[in-house]
């Protein structure tokens, strides 16, 4: 076992050393466990450390026996139109024009026909009743031209569009945190000066709020990422389009933005650590085939819509 420095990428001795000072109590594994398939685990990402801590038998399925199920549809539109937006930034960013609405348009559906023949090879799609093929592509049209005209010529100019960013919590480990950034701009702060800004776009059925995203796990990890490369960026734009439904009738945008201090940047990374402890600690004690801990029966995580292992967990619907 290691102890948390926080020696990452671009290290920058002042502010780091008092990062490892506060992190250093948590005993961090030099590796995690072997996958499913033997190979060891090799990275903690954002979305599996939150799917750790909303259900411990949840993240053990999926990665250490690889149960992972079907995407579903809303995931499926939400990484198509990430895929379109993403192609206009990198035609300004590679050759300086900027893609018209059709262009994008034409982007988002060569890449809808391109993903879903791939994905009918694998487990197929996992549509819904209330969200069926037809109908989430043509949500997608509509995201993709809200984002052009309402988030788009908001979010500043673009230096980077989804950059891997790697780094270490502490020398010799054998595993990292791998984060992709949306894009990452220079946007006006409030005096008017350009200033680093991650952006990650959402197409989701609720918006997030401010409270939501001064709390939210994926912007500490990015911002925590940047600061540890020695390039912190002001602050982390939500830039979502909310999809229509039941309270919603028509589909609207929103950005919100969220900043970190350096103790809230710490505690990430701490919490982070911590549960690469207790990964390596479950495994150890119950093996890869033995439940790990249930989700909270009242979240919306436990429940038939939102599991795709419900049905068979002991903690779900029971055995």
């Amino acid at each position: 076992m290691s102890n948390l420095t926080l020696a990452g990428v671009g290290q920058r001795a002042p502010v780091v050393t008092k990062a490892s000072e506060l992190a250093a109590r948590i005993p961090v594994p030099a590796r995690l466990p072997e996958r499913f398939d033997g190979k060891p685990l090799q990275h903690l990402s954002p979305s599996s450390y939150s799917l750790w801590v909303a259900c411990p038998e949840a993240w053990r399925r999926r990665y250490m026996k690889g149960e992972r199920p079907a995407p579903s549809g809303a995931m499926f539109l939400g990484g198509r139109v990430d895929e379109a937006l993403s192609a206009y930034y990198r035609r300004l960013l590679d050759h300086g024009d900027r893609l018209s609405l059709d262009q994008v348009l034409d982007i988002y559906r060569n890449h809808w026909v391109d993903a879903l023949e791939a994905e009918r090879e694998k487990q197929g799609i996992d549509w819904e009743d209330e969200l069926t093929e037809r109908a989430a592509f043509e949500m997608g049209r509509e995201a993709i031209g809200l984002a052009m005209a309402k988030l788009v010529p908001n979010l500043g100019d673009p230096v980077d569009v989804q950059r891997r960013l790697e780094f270490c919590l502490a020398p010799g480990l054998e595993w990292t945190v791998l984060c992709y950034l949306d894009v990452e701009t220079l946007k006006a702060d409030e005096a008017g000066e350009p200033a680093p800004t991650v952006v990650d776009f959402k197409v989701k059925g609720s918006l997030i709020t401010k409270e939501q995203a001064d709390r939210d796990p994926q912007a500490g990890l990015y911002l925590a990422g940047r600061w540890l490369e020695g390039h912190p960026a002001n602050e982390l734009v939500f830039a979502q389009v909310a999809k229509p439904g039941k309270r919603r009738k028509q589909m609207n945008a929103s950005l919100v933005g969220t900043s970190r201090s350096v103790g809230e940047m710490r505690g990430v990374l701490a919490r982070i650590a911590l549960a690469a402890s207790q990964i390596a600690a479950c495994h150890e004690r119950y093996g890869p085939d033995q439940p790990w801990g249930f989700a909270d029966p009242t979240s919306w995580k436990c429940s038939p819509r939102y599991c795709a292992h419900w049905a068979s967990c002991p903690g779900g619907r029971g055995l």
